[in-house]
Formats: structure tokens, C-alpha cells, sequence
């Protein structure tokens, strides 16, 4: 036997190695789609977590919204009647107390 190779043992090894290359590559191909379509799926959940969180805030800030608009306009309520009893209060002569 030879210490030396020759041509078709270097191209058998290379044709080997180039297999084995080429099942390790597709090994890692597949894993890494495998991944990819485990966080698109997450990216997915996320997504509509996230449009429910917001419709569920929005909900809260239209209800707030409702009732600042109705607490201005009762304050306003409460301002002219409470200018109207001062005005009774000046012509009839009875007291009113300041709230």
C-alpha cells in the first residue's frame, strides 16, 4: 500500500465530504425553517394580542372621554345654577352660604 493517494480516492473522499456537507446544511435548513415558522406563528398570537389590548384601551379611553364631557358639562350646570341662587339670594335678602 501507498502513502500517497490517488486521484480517485481524493475524489471519493471529496464526493464524502460534499455529501455529508450537503445532508448537514439541509438538516440545518429545515431546522432553521422549522424555527422561522414557530415565530411567525408567535409573531401572529402577538399581533392579535396586541389588537385586543388596544380595542380594550380604547374602549376605556372613549368611556373616559364620555365622562369628562358629561362632568364638564354638569360643572357648568352647577356654576349657573349656583350664580342663579346668588342672584335670588341678593334680591330675596336670604343668606347663601358659599360652596
Amino acid at each position: 500500500m501507498s502513502d500517497y493517494a490517488t486521484k480517485n480516492d481524493v475524489q471519493e473522499i471529496v464526493k464524502e465530504a460534499v455529501t455529508d456537507l450537503s445532508e448537514v446544511i439541509g438538516n440545518l435548513a429545515q431546522s432553521m425553517h422549522n424555527e422561522l415558522d414557530d415565530i411567525k406563528l408567535e409573531q401572529r398570537e402577538i399581533k392579535r394580542s396586541i389588537d385586543r389590548l388596544t380595542n380594550t384601551i380604547d374602549g376605556f379611553v372613549a368611556r373616559i372621554d364620555r365622562y369628562e364631557t358629561e362632568q364638564t358639562a354638569r360643572d357648568a350646570q352647577f356654576e349657573r345654577l349656583l350664580e342663579w341662587a346668588r342672584e335670588v339670594s341678593k334680591k330675596t335678602g336670604i343668606p347663601l352660604r358659599d360652596l
